[in-house]
């Protein structure tokens, strides 16, 4: 069986409230133009969708981009692209996301990536990015939730899971935003302490 057919009914219960803690920080209205990087099934994007905003997503996977296609307008543009070369102009965005995807790369491409997302991002945009938050401590329930999140990170693949684990003692979004001069505006932490949301300011770099 497809594993792109049964993605939301696994996921959807999971990640329904971050997708609703996204769409508050960047608030959805009509025309708003947004780019979803890695946008699997499209169920961040139907959001925007629903709101009338001009929506854009690009993902590696076309199974998961048809399961897309089914649930967006037919003005949705998505297509098959890589995350480190955008097939889009400077500056063309209001919103640019990313959810659960930085964590999957190489240590090497995750800069490339975020200065990619920046450069697509208009000055006045906003860069929202969902990934998983490191922590020094965790309470009972936050470790019960990250052996939950380990278990399925493990079983998507050993090169999955060990840029993950390499991603967290990295120190996650946030280091990584630091070492591009790109500051965190806000910041919500959830599962137990074990993803974030975070609105990035852009960096001066770009």
């Amino acid at each position: 069986m497809n594993f792109a057919t049964l993605y939301d009914p696994i996921f959807d219960y999971l990640l329904g409230g971050l997708r609703e803690i996204v769409a508050r920080v960047a608030d959805p209205y009509e025309g708003l133009k947004v780019l979803d990087i890695g946008c699997g099934t499209g169920s961040q994007l139907s959001i925007y969708d629903t709101a009338g905003c001009q929506v854009h997503g690009i993902d590696l996977s076309g199974p998961m981009l048809e399961v897309a296609r089914s649930k967006l307008r037919a003005g949705a543009a998505l297509s098959m692209g890589d995350a480190l070369d955008i097939p889009y102009a400077d500056d063309t965005f209001d919103v640019v996301i990313s959810s659960l995807f930085i964590h999957q790369l190489r240590p090497d491409l995750r800069a490339d990536m975020l200065e990619e997302a920046q450069r697509v991002l208009n000055t006045a945009g906003k860069l929202v990015l969902v990934d998983f938050h490191q922590q020094n401590e965790r309470t009972v329930p936050g470790k019960l939730t990250y052996i939950f999140i380990s278990i399925i990170e493990f079983f998507a693949g050993w090169e999955h899971f060990s840029n993950s684990r390499d991603f967290l003692a990295q120190g996650g979004i946030p280091d990584l935003a630091a070492s591009l001069g790109a500051g965190i505006r806000k910041s919500f932490i959830v599962a137990n302490g074990n993803l974030g949301v975070y609105l990035l300011q852009r960096s001066d770099r770009n």
